[in-house]
């Protein structure tokens, strides 16, 4: 139902639509780029930070469609990627889709099995129901109370920590089948393509400068970024 690839800078029109123009979906994260011009900025600083090997940035596209519509993070937190947090945000439109639990079986994978993570760790606001109930449904354990964790404005929010071990998401992937059913979805799915095309196509957001004229705009998903923002 969806693919992952690194993210795009033709990708900022519809992260703006979906993602950065959304209270529902901006109220539990951090400020997220709040142009499409601070998105190129964000592109270009996460596409840096890959090169330098300090975080991954996959864009969420759904089959249907050729741009995200959300994203997944990883950066790492210990030297090699032995520790590594993700964060994650995906557009109203595919809520209950099934498309967060696709796409977060992709990103966990990649982590344990090819860049040698061994324990994974986010982030959730602790009133975003939401976005806890999805790291419990893949298998992650809540481990602490962050108390004053992420400032958003003036205001200084908790978070609870979770962590999902390597040991434990393959034994919950050697017992995992097939959690959702294509064709069930079909539908839910379809609609939720035709709904972000048309706010994509209405939206009209502003244009941008260049590319290669957008300051760097550092961004992670779940608390201000601690790497090198340079």
């Amino acid at each position: 139902m969806v693919s992952l690839r690194e993210i795009a800078f033709d990708d900022a029109p519809s992260l703006y639509v979906l993602v950065s123009s959304d209270p529902q979906v901006t109220a539990h994260i951090s400020p997220p780029p709040p142009s499409v011009q601070a998105l190129h900025g964000f592109t270009s600083w996460a596409h840096r930070q890959r090169a330098e090997g300090k975080l991954l940035c996959y864009a969420v596209v759904p089959q249907g469609l050729q741009h995200a519509v959300g994203l997944f993070q990883i950066r790492k937190l210990q030297p090699g990627f032995s520790i590594a947090e993700w964060g994650f945000v995906l557009g109203s439109s595919f809520w209950g889709t099934g498309i967060f639990e696709e796409a977060a079986v992709l990103v966990a994978d990649f982590a344990f099995e090819t860049l040698g993570v061994h324990r994974l760790e986010a982030r959730a606001v602790t009133t975003n129901a939401r976005g806890n109930a999805a790291l419990n449904k893949v298998g992650a354990k809540g481990e602490a109370v962050l108390r004053d964790a992420l400032k958003r404005g003036t205001v200084l929010q908790p978070q609870y920590l979770w962590a999902l071990r390597s040991i434990d998401w393959h034994e919950r992937r050697a017992a995992m089948g097939s959690r959702f059913s294509p064709e069930a979805l079909e539908k839910q799915i379809g609609d939720a393509i035709a709904d972000a095309r048309q706010r994509i196509a209405s939206a009209a957001p502003p244009a941008a400068s260049a590319q290669a004229d957008a300051a760097m705009h550092p961004f992670f998903i779940s608390n201000d970024p601690s790497i090198d923002q340079k």
